[in-house]
């Protein structure tokens, strides 16, 4: 850890003999765009207004049938704009990457927005540690408009062992990434919905990219409802086929291999939590079955499997009795929910 003026800076130790600082990077922010025209401009607002100003902002619209255009206004001639047919988030990001000219490339989501000193502090960051070629901040999540947790809080971000670190979970998001090596990697995975941020994560940190995280929450992470992050079974189910794929794709060290293994196993717990979970507060006809799968799954505490034999009794009773700590709440669906609970 080093300190920059009042900033923490979480990272790896520097490699020995230790590089000067160097001058400033340029830095482009890049936007995936799809139905967002109530969000976007809030999104580019926060952008453009920062204390250190980015060199350009990307936005690729994915296809949307919305006026992208319309909903930036004024702001439609501060930002360059590439339009593509629809592909998913992960590959209107990979489009934006491909059009930029920055040494880095800073991800915005259309209904997310920075914080006002987030460019000048991933600046601050690559100044000072010029090896690092993946740069976070710390996020602050909110649900509905109000503050729930740090993403640090949620998620530890590691700065040793980060290969075994980055195969138990997703533990930087939203960062700063040199744009060379992102490309050359071949992007994020667009064979993903939920987690192809995490799987472009994993192609970095392998090849040999380290990570480095600002300890400050300078992105609003606005985490809705319905949307594809919170929907916690669906995203454990990705999670397990990309970590599946990570096994046969590397050739992976003892202790990753076991790390990756691992996580396949609590995430399989997880998801048929959730599973049971979603079914119930969602009044699904496949709740009674779902919560049969946690009764006689393994892993699960007594008092977990008393909930779930509950729904399995009667699931209109369990609903009403338990439907409140049932993972009603987006941000439960996203973390997911600990199957010793």
């Amino acid at each position: 850890m080093i300190t920059q003026g009042q900033r923490r800076l979480l990272a790896p130790p520097a490699p020995l003999p230790a590089a000067a600082p160097r001058e400033r990077p340029t830095i482009s922010v890049v936007i995936p765009y799809y139905r967002a025209a109530h969000v976007i401009a809030e999104a580019v607002a926060s952008a453009l207004e920062q204390t250190l100003a980015p060199d350009e902002i990307v936005i690729c619209d994915d296809g949307s049938p919305d006026d992208l255009d319309g909903a930036l206004g004024a702001l439609r001639e501060r930002v360059i704009v590439v339009r593509r047919e629809n592909g998913g988030a992960a590959a209107a990001l990979n489009t934006a990457a491909g059009i930029a000219s920055g040494e880095f490339i800073v991800q915005l989501d259309s209904d997310d927005t920075f914080m006002p000193t987030r460019i000048e502090a991933i600046s601050d960051a690559i100044v000072a540690r010029p090896d690092l070629d993946v740069i976070a901040t710390d996020a602050l999540i909110e649900l509905d408009g109000s503050p729930v947790v740090r993403f640090r809080e949620a998620t530890p971000f590691e700065t040793e062992f980060q290969r075994v670190a980055v195969l138990k979970h997703c533990f930087f998001a939203w960062p700063a990434m040199r744009r060379s090596r992102f490309m050359a990697v071949g992007g994020y995975d667009e064979r993903y919905r939920a987690t192809s941020d995490w799987a472009g994560f994993i192609r970095l940190v392998l090849d040999g990219a380290s990570v480095g995280m600002v300890d400050e929450p300078l992105y609003r992470w606005r985490l809705q409802p319905g949307s594809i992050s919170s929907n916690g079974a669906f995203n454990a189910a990705e999670e397990i086929r990309l970590l599946q794929d990570v096994m046969q794709r590397y050739t992976l060290a003892a202790e990753e291999l076991a790390q990756a293994n691992a996580t396949i196993a609590l995430t399989r717990q997880r998801g048929l939590l959730l599973e049971a979970k979603e079914a119930l507060t969602d009044g699904r006809d496949d709740a009674r079955n779902r919560a049969f799968a946690v009764v006689t799954g393994s892993g699960f505490t007594v008092p977990t499997r008393l909930k779930a034999a509950a729904t399995v009794v009667s699931p209109s009773l369990a609903r009403r009795a338990l439907g409140g700590r049932f993972g009603e709440q987006a941000i439960e669906r996203r973390f997911g929910a600990d199957p010793g609970a």
